[in-house]
This record gives C-alpha cells, sequence and structure tokens, in this order.
C-alpha cells in the first residue's frame, strides 16, 4: 500500500513540476529537513536554503519530466524511495536541447500520512532506450 502512495505521489510531483515550473516543485513537495545535493555544488540542507537557491529559477522556461521505474519502502514503512528516468527540455533558438538522466528520491512519511521527499538527486546519461 506505501509503495502504491510513493509511486502516485512521485508521479504527482512530476505532473505539477510540469505545470508549475520545477522549482515551485521541489519546494511544494520538499520534506522540512530536506537534503538537495547539486552537481559541482555543495547540497543545500533545509527548506528555507532551498528556497533561497530556488529564487528566480521559476522563470526558466526548461521542462523536466519523470518517471519512476522502481520504487521501495522499508520495513518500518516510514521511509521509502523512488528511482526512475527523467528527461529536461530547454528550448534553444535552434528547437528544444534534451537532456537524459536517472534520479533517485527518498521519501519520508509525514505524521498526517502524506509523503515529503528529504533527499533528491540524479546523473546524466545518454538517451533511454
Amino acid at each position: 500500500m506505501e509503495k502504491a502512495k510513493i509511486k502516485k505521489i512521485d508521479s504527482l510531483f512530476c505532473v505539477y513540476s510540469f505545470k508549475n515550473g520545477f522549482a515551485k516543485a521541489l519546494i511544494a513537495f520538499a520534506d522540512s529537513e530536506v537534503i538537495k545535493p547539486s552537481d559541482g555544488e555543495n547540497p543545500v540542507y533545509g527548506i528555507e536554503k532551498l528556497k533561497e537557491k530556488l529564487v528566480g529559477i521559476e522563470k526558466d522556461k526548461s521542462v523536466v519530466s519523470w518517471k519512476s521505474v522502481k520504487v521501495d519502502v522499508g520495513l518500518s514503512c516510514d521511509l521509502g524511495y523512488s528511482f526512475g528516468n527523467w528527461e529536461y527540455k530547454t528550448p534553444t533558438e535552434k528547437g528544444d536541447t534534451i537532456y537524459y538522466g536517472n534520479y533517485f528520491t527518498e521519501w519520508k512519511k509525514q505524521k498526517d500520512g502524506s509523503w515529503k521527499y528529504v533527499l533528491d538527486g540524479g546523473t546524466n546519461t545518454p538517451k533511454p532506450e
């Protein structure tokens, strides 16, 4: 049952990102103690620092989408993860440039039974087959 909830929230996270922008989605679905690593930078710790980092990014016209290929939950049923593929499209003068990768998101069950992510990161890859 919790696996299905994580799969659903991961999907809703993506839909929210598509409709409202990746920066707004990162904030809306984050736990207060979120850790967000970024390539070539030190990780961000906590929701307030994440908000500071993302100021102005919501104006970017790029689109990020993803889909989980594996979801699991720990024995305690209060932590779980989603793993999958992402696609990043950014507009250029010659058309969209598309990047691909994998992601890992750790989810934490909240006191109200909902799920928020506590760790989110990814890697660049070639286009999936």
